[in-house]
C-alpha cells in the first residue's frame, strides 16, 4: 500500500481510496522506507488489524551486508538496509518478515499477537488457505517460527519438521 502509487484524488480515488473499502485487504511493506511510520499508524486506524497483510518485497540481498548486488541484470546498491538502483530508485527491499513484524509493533504500538496476525492468519485468509495455514490449531499445518524478545529467529518449523535451527545454544526464550 502507498509505495509507487499516485496520491488520493476526490474524483479518482484509485488504490489509496480502496483503503476505505471494507472489502479490500491491504499489503504493507513495513520497513519505514517504502511507507513512513506515520502512514503505517494511519493505515492501521483506517483498516483495523484484520485487513492488513505484512509483505516484504525482499530481493536476493535481504539479510546480506551492504554492497552491490545484481537483480534482473541491474546493479542494486544496498546501503543501511535500503536497496536502490544507481539512479536512486527503490529496488525492492531487504526487509525480512521477522523484522516487518518487529517494525509494525514499533510503528503502531500494537500487541505482538496482533502484529503476528498480519504476517500469518491475514495472508492465509487472503489466499483462502486459512483452513490449514495461518494459526496454530488442531488439524492445521504446524508452521511455526520461534523467536526471542529481540526477534532473533531460533527455529523455523514447517509441517511439524524443524527446517532451521539457530547455531547458538543460548536461546534465552
Amino acid at each position: 500500500m502507498f509505495n509507487a502509487m499516485r496520491g488520493l484524488h476526490h474524483r479518482e480515488p484509485g488504490a489509496v481510496g480502496a483503503v476505505l473499502d471494507s472489502e479490500v485487504m491491504v499489503e504493507l511493506i513495513c520497513d519505514g522506507i517504502h511507507v513512513h511510520p506515520v502512514i503505517v499508524r494511519l493505515l492501521l486506524k483506517a483498516k483495523g488489524i484484520d485487513e492488513i497483510c505484512l509483505i516484504t518485497d525482499s530481493i536476493s540481498a535481504a539479510g546480506l551486508a551492504d554492497g552491490k548486488y545484481s537483480l534482473g541484470g541491474l546493479d542494486v546498491f544496498v546501503q543501511a538496509g535500503q536497496a536502490r538502483l544507481a539512479d536512486g530508485t527503490l529496488s525492492g527491499s531487504t526487509l525480512t518478515m521477522d523484522q516487518a513484524v518487529k517494525k509494525f509493533i514499533e510503528f503502531t504500538g500494537c500487541t505482538l499477537s496482533d502484529a503476528v496476525k498480519t504476517a500469518t492468519l491475514n495472508p492465509a485468509k487472503l489466499l483462502k488457505i486459512d483452513e490449514r495455514k495461518g494459526s496454530l490449531e488442531e488439524g492445521k499445518d504446524a508452521d511455526i517460527a520461534v523467536f526471542d524478545a529481540d526477534f532473533n529467529i531460533h527455529y523455523t518449523i514447517i509441517n511439524g519438521k524443524i527446517v532451521y535451527e539457530r547455531k547458538t545454544r543460548d536461546y534465552g526464550c
